[in-house]
């Protein structure tokens, strides 16, 4: 072969190969943006799960108060406002180990170490409370409404009672579950929307939990939780799913 032919023939091979190029390069990239776009399509969705329960437990703090200048007899009136309390307590239906007294304080208006004391009236302040730690939580709930015979004795007491749900464990497994369910039919939803049908899950994000009143509502819903004998748990889990077609 003469060098002639030689030239001729490589200048041929570069034309085929500028020609083929571009058909080659434009298959290998068409298929990578095909794997991209399918490896994209994904939905992400919010799924709900709700729970009303009952608080299965109670904790009532009562604290009761008197001022005076005689300290002896201020402590007597405590003793006696004290034992009042534990008998209004067990008359209410309250066992002994669900009653724990708690501990006097004393208060001396005259041993500030700033303020006028000149015209102090009532130089003591004495303080003293009696705690309920019970599961009968309608029982503590009805005795909160008669606090007013202890009233009608002189006994100037206060306390509202705090209400807890302990069981939350066993239903924390459930409600993530159904929070899933509700995030897929979500998903599902939307796909049957646009043509596709809904893949794996590619991430979830189980969100946290929220406990509030039952009646409570707006940016403030926990804020009287501890004080609502009924309650309302509630998750929010954002999922992402890949669609299919």
């Amino acid at each position: 072969m003469n060098n002639k032919t030689r030239v001729s023939l490589t200048i041929i091979a570069c034309g085929l190969a500028i020609a083929t190029g571009p058909g080659i390069g434009g298959y290998y990239i068409g298929r990578a943006i095909e794997r991209f776009k399918t490896h994209d399509r994904t939905v992400v969705v919010k799924g709900l799960s709700e729970r009303e329960v009952k608080s299965d437990l109670a904790v009532w703090n009562l604290s009761f108060k008197t001022s005076g200048n005689d300290l002896a007899a201020l402590d007597q009136k405590m003793a006696v406002d004290k034992q009042a309390v534990v008998e209004f307590l067990k008359a209410q239906g309250f066992e002994d180990d669900e009653i724990k007294p708690g501990v006097a304080s004393v208060n001396d208006k005259f041993a500030k170490e700033w303020g006028d004391t000149k015209d102090i009236q009532n130089r003591y302040i004495t303080e003293d409370s009696v705690s309920v730690r019970s599961t009968k939580v309608d029982l503590v709930k009805k005795a909160t409404g008669e606090l007013s015979s202890l009233i009608k004795k002189g006994i100037i007491i206060s306390g509202d009672p705090s209400y807890y749900y302990t069981k939350f464990a066993d239903l924390r497994p459930e409600m993530i579950g159904e929070a899933t369910r509700s995030a897929r039919q979500a998903a599902i939803q939307f796909a049957n929307d646009s043509g596709a049908r809904v893949g794996y899950i590619r991430s979830a994000n189980q969100g946290a939990f929220s406990i509030s009143g039952k009646d409570s509502y707006g940016d403030n819903s926990d804020y009287n939780e501890a004080r609502s004998l009924e309650k309302k748990i509630r998750v929010v889990s954002t999922v992402t799913f890949s669609l299919e077609q």
